[in-house]
């Protein structure tokens, strides 16, 4: 009997997925399967039983996995992005977190940046590892305590496949942000929320800073701040204003404090305060990569990261972002 189905999605097979296949095999689990759905038909090249690989056409990555999830055998569906891969014991965590908790529908868990990752990669890391750009979704990157969570990205996510069809899935017009819609669909039907444990670990690999990284960063802030119009129990919280407010505040200070010169004082110490916050954490970054040239590179990817949420947050609030399928690195073809 199979417990876990893995399913990637994944617009034509690539390095990261021939890296995560490595990773895959090496599991300490004894009976696992893995569905990749490719945009178009390919041979399936991983030898090995236990790896299938379905094509759905050119598709947006929520149609993908529901397709792997109609075709999926295990009882729990384990979603992965191709761009990631597990620590070997990876399944083994995650089945005594369902055995412990048997009323346990949904399961996230981190995403870590990988050991290997280039000092640019590694800064894309620590930007979203960071408090002052993370906030209160830390754990995310980096494990941390058990919780309750209501929403959770689906690189690192475990779905009962029971639950998974009682509510259809994932919905087709979004991405990214269609994992915030799959979790409040599962919350709302089951009334509670889910946990998330550091224990079952991922890693996964991050855009270089700047560019690639900033163009993630603003599919997320567009994404967000439409759910955050559409979806308010998930989204709506002050959390995902903060960058707007900043962006707002930084530009539009200096206009109001003309016309009111007493808002002065208010606005540099608000400033001041966040370049002390800012200088703070580029600091302790460049000590944890040993590296002092990573103060200037986490300095400006921090700034720049909540400038460009920021405003693609506001945009994404006004107009429907729209479902765009190429991927951020044409080179990889991954999303």
């Amino acid at each position: 009997m199979i417990f876990f189905s893995i399913i990637i999605p994944v617009r034509a097979v690539n390095d990261f997925i021939r890296e995560s296949v490595s990773y895959l095999k090496k599991l300490d689990y004894p009976s696992f399967e893995v569905i990749i759905v490719t945009d178009e038909d390919e041979d399936n090249v991983f030898n090995d039983s236990r790896f299938h690989m379905i094509s759905s056409g050119p598709v947006g990555p929520g149609e993908k996995r529901n397709l792997g999830a109609s075709e999926s055998a295990g009882g729990v569906l384990a979603f992965l992005d191709d761009d990631a891969y597990p620590e070997e014991d990876w399944l083994l965590k995650a089945q005594r977190i369902f055995e412990d908790l048997p009323d346990l529908y949904a399961l996230g868990a981190p995403a870590v940046t990988p050991h290997s990752s280039t000092f640019l990669e590694r800064l894309s890391g620590r930007i979203y590892e960071s408090f002052l750009t993370g906030g209160n979704t830390v754990y995310r990157y980096l494990p941390k305590n058990r919780r309750e969570i209501d929403d959770y990205p689906t690189v690192n996510l475990f779905v009962r496949k029971d639950a998974f069809n009682k509510v259809g899935g994932f919905p087709i017009e979004f991405w990214p942000g269609e994992d915030t819609k799959l979790c409040l669909d599962l919350v709302n039907i089951s009334g509670k929320k889910f946990i998330y444990d550091p224990a079952p670990i991922v890693y996964h690999h991050r855009r270089k800073i700047f560019l690639p990284h900033l163009k993630q960063v603003s599919r997320y802030g567009q994404h967000r701040g439409q759910f955050a119009r559409i979806f308010p129990k998930t989204s709506r919280l002050p959390f995902y204003f903060v960058p707007s407010l900043f962006v707002l505040g930084l530009f539009l200070g200096p206009l109001l404090s003309f016309f009111v010169p007493s808002l002065w004082g208010m606005y540099f110490f608000a400033v001041g305060l966040y370049l002390i916050l800012l200088t703070i954490e580029s600091i302790r970054i460049s000590i944890l990569e040993k590296n002092p040239l990573a103060f200037p590179y986490a300095t400006v990817g921090i700034f720049l990261t909540h400038l460009v949420y920021g405003v693609n947050f506001i945009w994404g609030y006004i107009k429907k972002p729209s479902l765009k399928l190429r991927g951020v690195d044409d080179l990889s073809g991954n999303y």
